[in-house]
């Protein structure tokens, strides 16, 4: 394939809706709503699309999103671990990457960037190459996700259910809680969130400004995120935010009122989403990553999902300056005092 040197682009171009539907293994998070959500509610937040053409053709892209504070630089692709492991056509996925990674490698040499990271979620294809991540500069470490296939049909997932998962289930449907899509229902929710994410150690919760953008982005008619509520005749439950794409739902947050937990609400509430992801044609539920927290990956297994590992490239600071490198010293070791705390 003769490929054209990749150009870096400021917005999406009219085929990359097409390469998204054609790519089943695209997230939610490669759609340029999603990004412009990001640089509407985050102050220094702007978007570039590193994007690959043969004779015209678009052939592979990746989105990139630059974040500046002062004279700082960092790239994320995505912010808060969204994927954006390069898009392709049928069969020219290990070409993109050896593409479309030095071309990240340079955009991240030309911003002197201090940091950031590129989270190369895959699902069903081969990962990115570990030469191909090699090229970007700094360190790769290994994140798992949990995927219950609702693509295979409902009854498939309830069947790979463990039993007392599948008991659970059962009583709380019996509760008679209701389950509907309610956006009005954000700030409730989200206090929620905040409320659970306390105790989780090194949790950051989401800025409520962005999940209120997203929530009130529309492709084609149809929201980029949903949030799904579970409540009782005493109130809210459980919720939680979705990013949805013509692939994959991503349960990206939630929060359980503490009645909520003992009424097994959050199970309910996941099943219910796993249904209405597989009526509307969805490959994956991804429930969302839970890397050294074994507690909530048996969770998540119990209810039927696969633990799929992906690569998450941390990038250096080697092209900062003086100052950059400092700062990222300083980071680096912010995070291992967090990290030995918890």
């Amino acid at each position: 394939m003769m490929t054209a040197p990749t150009r870096v682009l400021d917005h999406a171009p009219a085929d990359w809706d097409a390469l998204v539907a054609a790519d089943r293994s695209a997230s939610p998070s490669h759609q340029p709503l999603v990004w412009d959500a990001f640089t509407a509610a985050l102050p220094g937040f702007e978007w570039r699309l590193l994007a690959s053409y043969d004779a015209g053709t678009l052939v592979a892209g990746v989105p990139v999103l630059l974040e500046r504070r002062g004279p700082f630089r960092w790239l994320h692709a995505l912010p808060w671990m969204l994927s954006a492991a390069p898009l392709a056509q049928p069969g020219a996925h290990a070409h993109a990457d050896r593409v479309l990674a030095p071309a990240f490698a340079e955009l991240a040499r030309r911003e002197h960037v201090v940091g950031g990271e590129w989270a190369c979620y895959r699902p069903g294809l081969e990962p990115v190459a570990d030469d191909a991540l090699a090229a970007v500069p700094g360190s790769t470490r290994q994140v798992e996700t949990a995927l219950l296939a609702v693509g295979r049909g409902l009854d498939a997932c309830h069947a790979a259910m463990g039993r007392k998962a599948r008991q659970t289930l059962e009583q709380a449907a019996e509760r008679g809680l209701e389950f509907r899509e309610d956006a009005a229902a954000l700030d409730e929710a989200y206090a929620l969130h905040v409320a659970q994410s306390r105790h989780w150690p090194g949790h950051r919760p989401l800025p409520l400004a962005l999940s209120r953008r997203l929530l009130a982005a529309r492709a084609q008619g149809e929201p980029v995120a949903r949030l799904f509520t579970l409540r009782s005749a005493q109130g809210l439950e459980s919720a939680t935010l979705v990013l949805d794409g013509a692939h994959e739902t991503l349960a990206w947050w939630a929060g359980t009122h503490p009645a909520g937990r003992r009424l097994q609400a959050f199970t309910l509430l996941m099943w219910r989403v796993a249904g209405w992801a597989a009526e509307h044609g969805r490959l994956r539920l991804n429930l969302g990553a839970s890397t050294g927290l074994e507690g909530v990956s048996a969770f998540k297994r119990s209810l039927g999902a696969d633990i799929a590992g992906y690569p998450v490239r941390v990038l250096d600071a080697r092209h900062a300056g003086r100052a950059g490198r400092w700062l990222a010293a300083l980071q680096l070791a912010r995070r291992r005092r967090r990290a030995e705390r918890a």
